[in-house]
């Protein structure tokens, strides 16, 4: 009886709880009664005479679109905080949309890759007091992602799902509610973007601009078709004249470029398949791997992985937002269940 009144009390006085998934080159956030209020690029704008912050998010990109001398922070690295200062701007803006009359600040529950650390973790934490949340709880990204994947996770019999990010790749098996194996790979999307700008930059002596290299990375994907070269048209700056160019791309480059990551990526699932125990490696067999995150996205992905593991690989409804969709239900249970006081 207490509870249920304080809950309505809370309900009343305080700013909707919030679900936070504070991605490498996205963040998402979640209000209680309210949606997604927050989709948009993980990026701070700074003023570069003062330090200030100029503008956060979707406003932060377009600027610095406009104006590639432009000062723009990237507050996380490899999925975990990196610049807590930076961090607090971005929550800080994004929570202010959350706003609503109210004695009481909201409860936060974030996500974190499973390889976080103890201190990436504490970062985490702070940057979302910071911003304006009163109580915060982490929770595991693979699990929210397999929820917002749609997988039973109550299920007595192991699952095996991959979330491949912008700064790290999760792999999890969960069984009971439980991630009983986990291991976390600091190589994702955002390193094949890299790799694909550094390989155009060496052999063609252009830097692409923003966009591009993702582009192109999507456009080839995960396939190692060598048989038949294409060209792909983009653009970028010639790094000797500094002007605006156009130029045509091989396809056998950007295969090559990719590989690299792509193969540590493959390599760490592909140990984690091989060192599962006995009785839950039959059940990995029996249910497959999902698949979540941007990287589930790339073009011929889920049959690369296949042919590595020998599993039946799918792709999950809405990867890209599996880990905030599984937040968002975290979130509604923890409410009632009031999560940050257990």
């Amino acid at each position: 009886m207490r509870s249920s009144f304080i809950t309505g009390w809370r309900n009343l006085f305080a700013a909707p709880d919030l679900a936070i998934d504070l991605g490498t080159a996205n963040t998402r956030l979640y209000a209680l009664g309210r949606g997604l209020i927050a989709d948009e690029p993980t990026l701070v704008k700074i003023q570069p005479e003062t330090g200030a912050v100029e503008a956060v998010g979707a406003r932060a990109a377009r600027l610095a679109r406009l104006n590639q001398y432009s000062y723009s922070v990237s507050p996380l690295h490899a999925g975990v905080v990196a610049d807590i200062e930076a961090a607090t701007s971005l929550l800080k803006s994004f929570l202010q949309r959350a706003k609503r009359f109210g004695i009481l600040k909201p409860r936060a529950l974030a996500c974190a890759p499973t390889g976080a650390c103890e201190e990436e973790r504490a970062a985490l934490v702070e940057a979302t007091r910071r911003a304006g949340a009163s109580a915060v709880v982490v929770v595991p990204e693979p699990l929210a992602a397999a929820i917002g994947a749609g997988l039973d996770i109550s299920s007595p019999y192991a699952q095996m799902l991959i979330d491949i990010g912008d700064g790290v790749t999760d792999i999890a098996i969960i069984r009971s509610g439980t991630l009983v194996t986990t291991s976390a790979v600091r190589t994702a999307c955002g390193d094949l973007r890299h790799s694909v700008s550094q390989t155009v930059a060496f052999r063609y002596g252009v830097l692409l601009f923003p966009k591009e290299a993702e582009r192109l990375m999507h456009m080839v994907g995960a396939t190692q078709d060598y048989d038949h070269e294409r060209l792909f048209l983009t653009a970028g700056t010639d790094l000797l004249t500094g002007e605006a160019v156009s130029l045509c791309v091989s396809s056998h480059d950007l295969i090559e470029a990719i590989e690299a990551p792509l193969d540590t990526i493959i390599e760490a699932i592909h140990k984690m398949v091989r060192e599962l125990p006995l009785q839950p490696s039959c059940e990995v067999i029996e249910n497959g791997i999902c698949l979540t995150g941007g990287g589930a996205q790339l073009e011929g992905i889920s049959g690369r992985l296949a042919k590595a593991t020998s599993l039946d690989v799918r792709i999950a409804n809405d990867p890209m937002r599996a880990v905030i969709n599984g937040a968002c239900q975290m979130l509604k249970v923890g409410a009632r269940t009031d999560l940050w006081n257990n």
